[in-house]
This record gives C-alpha cells, sequence and structure tokens, in this order.
C-alpha cells in the first residue's frame, strides 16, 4: 500500500525526527510504499523555535494564508504518488497546521485516510478525532498501530476495530482501547533516514538514536508516563549495530544526538557498549540528556568520553534539595555537583537544564539556585535558557493542581497559573528569570538554548 508520512511546520529541525524514521522502516519491512514529507525543511519557517507562535491558532493561520500557491505545491507532490494513506506526526507546534492541511486533502481527496499520531494525540486525541478532517488517531507506541491500520485499511477500506487507535466510522468515534508496548526493542528495524534531505538541517552532520523508551523516573512535570507506560531498553549489540550501520549509509556523520528522556538510564548497557565501540576502534561523537545518578561513578563517565561521548545534559532543574524532592527528581544536591563534576573533568560538555518557579519555590529556594551554579561555574559549559514552570501536556502537575498549592487559569496553557496564596504568578517567575539570566551574565557562565547547543555541538 501506498503511504505518505507527513511532518508539518513547526518543529525545530535540529535533525530528521527519529519517530518518522522508526515508523518508514517498521512499514517498509511489510512491504508497504513510504514517502517522508517533512515540511519544516521545504519551507522558510521564522521562529521554528518559538513554540508560543506555534501554539497559537491564529498565527498559524497567518503563516498559512501567506503561502498558499507554497502549500498547494507542498500538497501536489504529497499526493504526487496517489497514497491511500496520509498519516501526520503531530506535536503540540504541528497541531494547527497539520488540521489545516488534512482539511485541504479531505476537501480534495474525500477518499483519503487521515491519520494523526505522535504525541499530541496521546495527550488530546480525543479532540483531534472529533475534527471532521482527521479519521483515525493513534495513540501510545505508533508502529504496531499504524501497520495494523494499514493492513486492515487495505483488506476492508475501512477501520473498525484497532487497538491503540481512535477511529471514526459515519461520525461515530470508538476507543479501541491501549495496545501493549513492544517488549523487544531490538526487535524493531533501524529507523530508516533516506527520505530525509539532511544538509537541509541545522546539524546535518547528526542524526537521532534510541536507546530506550520510558524512564526510570516520574517526574511531575513531565508527561513521559503517558506516552510511554514502561521502561525498556535496547541491548549495547543491537545499539553498536546500529551505529555502524548508519555510518556505513552516511558516512559524513559526526555525532549521534541520543533522543531520550536520559541517556543513562541503564548503566550496565551503556558500559558495555563503551566497551564494544572502544574495542572496535569505532571513533563517533554520541550524547544528549542525562539524570543526575549517584550510580555512575569517575571509573564510568572516562570510559564514556573515551568511547566519544562529549555532551551531557543535566535536568538540573534547581539547586534546592526542598524544590527538587517535590518535582520527583530522586537525586541528592551533592550527588549533583559530584557527577558534573567528574564528567567535566572527564572532557565531557555539561549543558544544565533550570525550571524557574516551581509550585513551592521561595526566594530562598531561588538563590539556592543561583548559589549552586556559582560554585560550580568552572564545571559548567552552558546553561540552557531557563523555563518558566508549566503546567500542561498532561502532565501528573496538570491533572493534580490542587496538591501543589496551585490554581489553573481557564484555557490553561502552561504558564497561566498561580499558587493558592499568590506568592507565585507568571509575573513573579519573568522577574526571577530575568534575574537568574543577569546573574549568568555577571558571573559569566554561558547561557544558550537548545538550538544553539545542537548547532554548535555538530560543527565540523
Amino acid at each position: 500500500m501506498k503511504i505518505a508520512l507527513v511532518l508539518c511546520p513547526s518543529l525545530f529541525k535540529r535533525c530528521p525526527l527519529i519517530g518518522l524514521g522508526y515508523l518508514s522502516a517498521y512499514l517498509r519491512e511489510r512491504g508497504h510504499q513510504v514517502e517522508i514529507f517533512d515540511l519544516n525543511t521545504e519551507m522558510d519557517v521564522s521562529f521554528d523555535y518559538d513554540e508560543q507562535k506555534w501554539n497559537d491558532k491564529k498565527f498559524v493561520e497567518g503563516f498559512v494564508s501567506e503561502r498558499k500557491d507554497k502549500i498547494d505545491s507542498l500538497l501536489a507532490e504529497i499526493m504526487g504518488n496517489n497514497p491511500e494513506i496520509i498519516g501526520f506526526s503531530v506535536w503540540a507546534t504541528t497541531r494547527h497546521f497539520s488540521l489545516m492541511l488534512a482539511k485541504r486533502i479531505k476537501q480534495k481527496y474525500k477518499d483519503k485516510l487521515i491519520v494523526f499520531g505522535g504525541p499530541e494525540c496521546s495527550f488530546t486525541g480525543n479532540d483531534l478525532i472529533s475534527q471532521e478532517e482527521v479519521d483515525v488517531i493513534v495513540y501510545g507506541e505508533g508502529e504496531g498501530t499504524f501497520a495494523d491500520i494499514v493492513e486492515i485499511y487495505d483488506k476492508k477500506r475501512k477501520i473498525d476495530f484497532c487497538p491503540g487507535a481512535l477511529i471514526k466510522n459515519n461520525r461515530d468515534i470508538a476507543d479501541c482501547g491501549l495496545r501493549g508496548e513492544i517488549e523487544n526493542l531490538d526487535s524493531l528495524p533501524f529507523p530508516d533516514y533516506t527520505d530525509f534531505s539532511l544538509f537541509k538541517y541545522y546539524s546535518p552532520y547528526s542524526i537521532s538514536m534510541a536507546f530506550y523508551r520510558g524512564c526510570l523516573r516520574r517526574c511531575v512535570f513531565c508527561n513521559c508516563a503517558i506516552t510511554w507506560k514502561k521502561f525498556r531498553s535496547r541491548t549495547a549489540k543491537n545499539i553498536f549495530d546500529e551505529m555502524i550501520y548508519q555510518y556505513k549509509k552516511f558516512p559524513h556523520l559526526r555525532k549521534f544526538e541520543i533522543d531520550d528522556t536520559a541517556i543513562n538510564l541503564n548503566l550496565p548497557m551503556i558500559s558495555e557498549l563503551c566497551d564494544l565501540i572502544i574495542a572496535n576502534g569505532f571513533r563517533m561523537r554520541w550524547g544528549g540528556s542525562a539524570l543526575v545518578r549517584r550510580e555512575m561513578d569517575t571509573e564510568l563517565i572516562r570510559k564514556m568520553a573515551k568511547a566519544g561521548c562529549n555532551c551531557l545534559g543535566f535536568g538540573l532543574e534547581s539547586g534546592s534539595q526542598k524544590v527538587v524532592d517535590m518535582m520527583g527528581k530522586g537525586f541528592r544536591i551533592e550527588d549533583a555537583e559530584r557527577v558534573m563534576r567528574d564528567t567535566y573533568d572527564a572532557g565531557i560538555e555539561t549543558i544544565l537544564g533550570i525550571i524557574i518557579g516551581f509550585p513551592g519555590e521561595t526566594e530562598e529556594d531561588f538563590r539556592m539556585t543561583l548559589e549552586f551554579i556559582k560554585r560550580n561555574k568552572a564545571f559548567i559549559s552552558k546553561v540552557n535558557f531557563p523555563s518558566e514552570c508549566c503546567i500542561g501536556c498532561n502532565s501528573y502537575m496538570k491533572n493534580h493542581p490542587e496538591k501543589f498549592d496551585a490554581v489553573l487559569e481557564p484555557n490553561n496553557e502552561g504558564n497561566n497559573w498561580y499558587s493558592k496564596d499568590g506568592s507565585n504568578t507568571h509575573e513573579i517567575r519573568e522577574k526571577r528569570i530575568e534575574t537568574f539570566n543577569k546573574f549568568l551574565n555577571v558571573l559569566g557562565v554561558p547561557l544558550g538554548s537548545y538550538a544553539t547547543v545542537y548547532q554548535e555541538q555538530n560543527d565540523v
């Protein structure tokens, strides 16, 4: 069957989207014809890093209206091979554009099956399936569900039931229930990036890899547990085999971005992977986000550096133990200092993530974050621009704001909340961010966005 997979603006075009790489490989392994269209690389997308703009329907409507001819041209290209199913990878920032493009497809090609998948479908799938232009929603882990949808549609020309999906038949909507997650990640084919034009991305010498699915921790502001119910790890051998496989296909590569909640979830596996890389003399940089884990000893960190790991982004979030505990981060501040210093001393860049204004954060807690950075500045390569604490995206906090004495304002969009006692508001959080940025500037600690971090990490 012919399938078109589409990623609409705007998603920051760091490098090809790993989810589409996995899905296309999975479908092609089953004999289907797949074409991928990342429209972020085919359009002049302004402010692709500005989530607030792309979450604004009016902004997206204006963007689409001003580029009608270009979008018509891209639509003709998508439909050029006459796909029977058009699948959209939907994120919060691509939602509005995806719906607008799907509507155009339905208006012109009424018989085409429109399938929405991706992270946003696990959070707002019930709302999305209610849109006239959407036929099926895939929620949770997508490969098996999407492949079954293709097989069912190929035989019946309709979808009557498929676990892991919301389906619409004659305006009736049915939830087919959760699908069991893939237990053995090694059974998945390696992501297929052949449809992507790598040099149209900000990091052309990099592609994404995944070591795991899920996370060991349940931070209250995170929605990972909604997408992945269980933690699963690939084996070191399978990961190393993919590194060799992708490098042979794309010999210009210089780095693998590990696209996981954290790179260091399975430490025995990481140690084994490093041994394989070192023993085979494979030279490649790799890095990604990391948890603060006291189990990461100096020996393992040095081995990771020797094996090519050159950047770890630690989600410190706060220098206050009280705040870290409320977040559910699961580490001690003293362990964070030791791991970070050992990482920097091993020659691995250390990048810190900070969240400002978590419910219950006092001025004293905020000052503890500043003091943490001050006493460890010699071991910090960069601090990402701090994030204002958001309550959204179906996180535990969003579903239980009362447990954090937080009040969500109508039409909550993350930043629109305040504490019951009035000590924590959007305006207060903005002032703390301003103070934070000025403090780091005076201290001489580099501040940067994820965008600049990824670009700098992939300079050749």
